[in-house]
């Protein structure tokens, strides 16, 4: 096959060239790599107990990422703005994994262990916009939405492999080893980046780029994808208690929920690019609602508890890819990092600011009341937005 036919070839599977496949599978396994290694994050709290620190010490320790994110996933595009994005996705893998593998060294002492986990932080911050910003760089409008569903797909597949394979490693050997042994697949993540072609710099604009991007359009889906991570955000901090209060697996929520987001990302999105995103996003809003309600309701049955996690993956599936998608719409590639910078610095404030209201409303009343909530939020937001697309209002 001639260069021209292989060109051609792969602008059909909705990339830009031939060597862009290549590119977009080199990132989606580079990406998966350092999530790998990330997702061990969740085995913290077992961790820091055995390094001697108390409960509200771990908790603290834990929580000290939010505020490096949320702050640096906003002003993610400043630094992809003056160093390019690809040097910006290296530089997010870099700092990922220096936090993240100096705690083998750092856990016992509580200074620098919370060190540890800022610079861990500032790396998730810059991470996400990067990646999303070069991915869509590579894809042409043919499967745009399936093929960075997909990606964004691969780095939330590591929480069902990372934790196990971490608890198992301290269960023989204990965490002599563990920062540094899972850190390595990392390092093969980062060297991979130095095989994709960089992006163009954009040009100059007055003032901060950041600032440059923002459009009055982008409200409606910053306020969705706000609503997308304070839902996340409450299941992954509170579910937990709310299920061993009545005596049910975690499991049943979240593989049901985390198998379902990657099939249906894989299999579902085929064909979604010609649909309106409003009406997409808010069914992907309205099914989040609808696992709420069913995982609120179940009491202590465990089947709808499953059903509420499959209903829960499939429109959190829905949501993001078309999200970002919709966010860079009519924005030339050396340029959607702004639009991406606010769309994960809002999903990250949802996701990290949400559990202290949260906590609030919980002392007041119950965790079921609370889902009830903000399923009720999230879901006439939903239908607000449908309403629009349906009048056949442009996305701007």
């Amino acid at each position: 096959m001639s260069a021209g036919e292989a060109d051609g070839a792969a602008r059909i599977a909705g990339y830009m060239d031939a060597r862009a496949r290549g590119e977009y599978a080199r990132l989606a396994i580079g990406c998966f790599l350092v999530a790998f290694m990330n997702a061990h994050s969740t085995l913290l709290s077992v961790i820091f107990a055995r390094a001697g620190h108390d409960l509200h010490a771990t908790g603290l320790l834990i929580t000290a990422i939010a505020v490096p994110v949320i702050v640096c996933a906003l002003f993610s595009s400043e630094v992809a703005a003056r160093v390019g994005v690809l040097w910006t996705l290296r530089i997010a893998m870099a700092l990922t994994t220096l936090g993240f593998a100096s705690l083998q060294f750092t856990k016992g002492d509580f200074a620098a262990a919370y060190a540890s986990r800022a610079v861990q932080g500032v790396g998730q911050g810059l991470f996400l916009s990067a990646v999303i910003t070069y991915a869509q760089s590579r894809l042409n409008a043919t499967r745009f939405v399936f093929l960075l569903g997909v990606l964004s797909a691969v780095m939330p597949l590591t929480q069902a492999i990372a934790p196990p394979f971490g608890e198992w490693i301290i269960g023989r050997w204990g965490d002599g080893f563990l920062f540094l042994l899972v850190s390595v697949p990392a390092l093969v993540g980062i060297a991979l980046t130095f095989t994709l072609r960089p992006l163009d710099r954009p040009l100059k604009t007055r003032g901060l780029d950041l600032f440059a991007s923002w459009r009055p359009a982008h409200l409606e889906p910053l306020t969705a994808v706000l609503l997308n991570g304070t839902m996340f955000g409450y299941a992954t901090a509170y579910f937990a208690s709310a299920f061993q209060a009545r005596g049910l697996p975690l499991a049943a929520f979240f593989t049901a929920s985390l198998v379902t987001m990657f099939s249906s990302r894989v299999l579902a999105l085929r064909g979604v690019d010609a649909v309106n995103p409003r009406i997409l996003v808010a069914g992907g809003l309205a099914l989040l609602s609808a696992g709420f309600v069913a995982v609120a309701l179940a009491g202590r049955t465990v089947w709808p508890v499953v059903a509420g996690g499959i209903v829960f993956g499939f429109g959190y599936s829905l949501t993001y890819p078309m999200l970002s998608a919709w966010m860079s719409e009519g924005v030339a590639p050396e340029r959607r990092a702004g639009p991406q910078a606010w769309l994960n610095g809002f999903f990250n404030f949802g996701l990290f600011a949400m559990p202290l209201p949260a906590t609030w409303l919980i002392a007041a009343t119950d965790y079921e009341t609370v889902m009830l909530v903000l399923a009720a939020l999230n879901l006439a937001f939903a239908l607000w937005m449908a309403a629009r697309g349906l009048a056949g209002r442009s996305t701007e």
